[in-house]
């Protein structure tokens, strides 16, 4: 009915609205399951569940050791379906709507996109993803096929913020590996001899910190920020009255988690990004000398092969024993010439410099932004990196440093 009531048209409208959201609510949690649907994103995107990633990782990792343009994806997509019928995603209903996605840009390109505004600070953001090759392990990302209604609560935005978080912890995932792989490999270093080990002795050491962040870091993001943020979003889910609410509560979930983990602060992010580069380069760098001693034990071995089939016997025993012997001399040998001549020690040091550099400028930067922006949540990386005081000397001295610098720069205007 017509009238000049303003009021009256809002509140009949208020009202159909509400009825409409009741309705669609009713839906979503009901008869499309949303939980559920959101429960299998959080398996997926934020690897929730330990056994699919770690087997589609191990069929998968040389496909996606070579540039994005030479990987085939319907190979990947192969893979990832095995993990998934493999693994105790099996049982998930929705694990058909996981699809492989292959971006042109990085995550760090991805992000500065995003922080690519009309400011004073645009210049830093701007990011030429084009001028380098991306791996397929930097432009790897799930995406998920989304139905209407769901597509309401699993649109494309939301869709972007997982692809993100996903990205972050993959890598992280991936560089673990590469550390535990050295770790294996140094395993083979007792038979080398006296000189070469004291060598080896600080690439382990190294090798020991670089696990112990990289651990630490997902522990935090996984742990610390996904869980807890979950456990208040699923108890905030069960208070729902109308769809607006499910979109405030589940954007609050992934903000709270992309802030908390980093993703939206570039200074932190960069010197992440640094430190992991740092670790996946001293791996390359170890498993390149490590494949070297394999390849000197395996012909050592072919030279000294025994054709016998018969069981053996005590004397075969003996000289099988000789000749393990012999091989392990033989690739201590080329160890101890390998080293000097590649400067092994001089590489070691350098890795341990920069890895150092950039954990101290991390611990330093996370200190800054929990005290200016009240992020309280990441100090608790601090105190795992830093449960020892290993890194208090260092510490002290980056911010007497920085306190001296910028204490230099506001005096010489005035000068």
């Amino acid at each position: 009915m017509y009238t000049i009531k303003e009021r009256q048209y809002v509140e009949h409208i208020e009202k159909a609205h509400s009825y409409g959201s009741k309705l669609l609510l009713d839906l979503l949690m009901g008869e499309k399951d949303l939980m559920a649907r959101l429960r299998s994103v959080k398996h997926y995107f934020l690897l929730d569940q330990g056994d699919f990633i770690v087997q589609f990782m191990d069929m998968a990792e040389e496909e996606m050791k070579k540039d994005m343009d030479e990987i085939m994806t319907t190979r990947l997509e192969t893979l990832l379906e095995l993990a998934l019928r493999t693994s105790t995603a099996n049982v998930d209903p929705y694990k058909d709507d996981l699809k492989v996605d292959l971006l042109p840009f990085d995550l760090i390109s991805q992000l500065f996109k995003i922080l690519t505004i009309d400011s004073r600070k645009e210049k830093d953001y701007r990011v030429d993803s084009t001028d380098h090759r991306l791996s397929g392990l930097e432009a790897f990302s799930f995406d998920y096929i989304v139905k209407w209604p769901v597509s309401l609560v699993l649109n494309r935005k939301i869709l972007f913020r997982y692809q993100m978080m996903f990205r972050h912890t993959f890598y992280c995932k991936h560089v673990e590996r590469q550390l535990c792989n050295v770790w294996i490999s140094n395993k083979k270093a007792k038979q080398y001899t006296l000189y070469s080990s004291r060598w080896y002795a600080a690439a382990f050491a190294l090798r020991q910190r670089m696990l112990n962040f990289v651990q630490n870091f997902q522990y935090y993001m996984m742990f610390e920020v996904v869980e807890p943020y979950w456990q208040i979003f699923e108890a905030n889910m069960e208070k729902v009255s109308n769809i607006d609410d499910v979109l405030v509560h589940h954007a609050e979930f992934l903000n709270n988690c992309l802030q908390d983990c980093v993703l939206t602060n570039p200074a932190l992010l960069k010197i992440v990004h640094k430190l992991l580069m740092v670790c996946v380069t001293f791996s390359d760098f170890v498993q390149r000398l490590d494949q070297s001693t394999n390849a000197k034990l395996e012909m050592s071995k072919l030279t000294s092969e025994s054709t016998l089939q018969a069981a053996p016997t005590r004397q075969d025993k003996m000289t099988d024993l000789v000749k393990r012997r012999t091989a392990a001399k033989v690739v201590s040998e080329h160890v101890d010439q390998l080293t000097p001549s590649e400067n092994f020690e001089r590489t070691i040091v350098n890795f341990d410099a920069n890895f150092s550099r950039h954990l101290v400028s991390l611990l330093g930067r996370i200190i800054e932004v929990s005290s200016d922006a009240c992020q309280n949540k990441l100090m608790n990386m601090v105190y795992r990196l830093d449960f020892n005081g290993f890194y208090t000397d260092q510490l002290e001295a980056h911010a007497a440093e920085k306190s001296m610098a910028e204490q230099r720069h506001s005096v010489s205007p005035l000068e």
